[in-house]
């Protein structure tokens, strides 16, 4: 008990002296990766985002994204699917120059898509992925001006995911494994900081 109380106000301090340094936030994505949902084939990046700065050393971040798709043959409906994501991370300044922030973040990111073929009358016609994603990054963030930035990471990431149908009982299969992030020069991210 006494090291919960310890812990609680420490953190409450760490709180209390973030919240004191005026806190920065805007709209943004970063450069984030897709989770690759296998056989389900709906990917959704997690690209529409906030990131918000309690103080010049720490803030928070978050994405979602989605995707939806319909196809249809002779105007009849004969596959259908959605995704969603979304990306959570904690980005904590190493050093910072005039216009450089240098950034660790540990994120989470979470991807889920349902694919289904409606051509067959019954189970299994449904496949379901769930994919989860730990990260740790070095990201370069760099102000163009006083409240717009660009920034590029690259990292590493472990990957865990599940694809399952909807016959009774299901069948499932598992996949997980390291990954390294931000592998191409397009995976830039910006932010515009409106508060």
């Amino acid at each position: 008990m006494k090291k919960l109380i310890a812990i609680t106000a420490v953190l409450m301090t760490f709180a209390g002296a973030a919240f004191a340094q005026a806190p920065m936030g805007g709209l943004g994505f970063r450069s984030g990766q897709a989770l690759n949902t296998g056989s389900v084939g709906l990917e959704a990046t997690p690209t529409v985002g906030i990131r918000h700065w309690f103080s010049p050393k720490m803030g928070v971040d978050g994405a979602i994204g989605f995707s939806t798709l319909s196809l249809e043959n002779n105007g009849t409906t004969t596959d259908e699917g959605s995704g969603f994501s979304f990306d959570l991370g904690l980005p904590i300044s190493l050093r910072s120059w005039d216009k450089v922030n240098f950034i660790l973040r540990p994120g989470f990111a979470w991807t889920s898509a349902t694919a289904k073929d409606k051509t067959i009358p019954t189970p299994p016609n449904e496949l379901t992925a769930n994919v989860y994603a730990y990260s740790a990054e070095l990201e370069v963030e760099w102000m163009l001006a006083e409240r717009l930035s660009v920034s590029a990471a690259q990292g590493i990431s472990f990957v865990n995911g599940k694809i399952e149908d909807n016959d009774s009982p299901a069948s499932e299969a598992k996949f997980s494994g390291f990954n390294t992030t931000g592998s191409s020069f397009t995976q830039i991210g910006f932010h515009v900081y409106l508060w």
